[in-house]
């Protein structure tokens, strides 16, 4: 049972695409909206992302990002924060966490998908 359940999450790790796909499932069900059901997923795929990320670099550089993977996190929610204090005079740390959340699941997205291209390239070509 042991190895099922770690095989599975195995899987969510390295395939975030599939966790996006079953979390917007279950969202649809719970929510029955869509937009509610996309901004949710979206924030739950996050956490993928960065252990998906960090994998890829593993086995691409054979040398952990962890750090560097941190610090470009907390850059982006330092500057969500920024921003929001300079729009709206006043720093409210749920919104600036959602908003972190989805402008890190847009830029992690495009990271990975990068990372991934990079990745059969390299096995493919070289």
């Amino acid at each position: 049972m042991i190895t099922i359940l770690s095989y599975i999450i195995a899987a969510l790790v390295t395939m975030p695409l599939l966790f996006l796909l079953i979390s917007y499932f279950f969202a649809m069900k719970w929510h029955r909206y869509k937009k509610k059901a996309v901004r949710q997923c979206t924030q739950f795929t996050v956490p993928f992302l960065v252990l998906a990320i960090h994998v890829l670099l593993l086995v691409l550089f054979e040398e952990s990002y962890w750090a560097w993977i941190i610090v470009f996190l907390l850059v982006i929610l330092s500057l969500s924060v920024i921003i929001q204090y300079k729009v709206y005079e006043e720093v409210q740390l749920g919104r600036s966490f959602i908003v972190f959340l989805r402008l890190s699941f847009v830029v992690l997205l495009v990271v990975y998908m990068g990372l991934t291209a990079f990745g059969l390239a390299d096995r493919l070509f070289l």
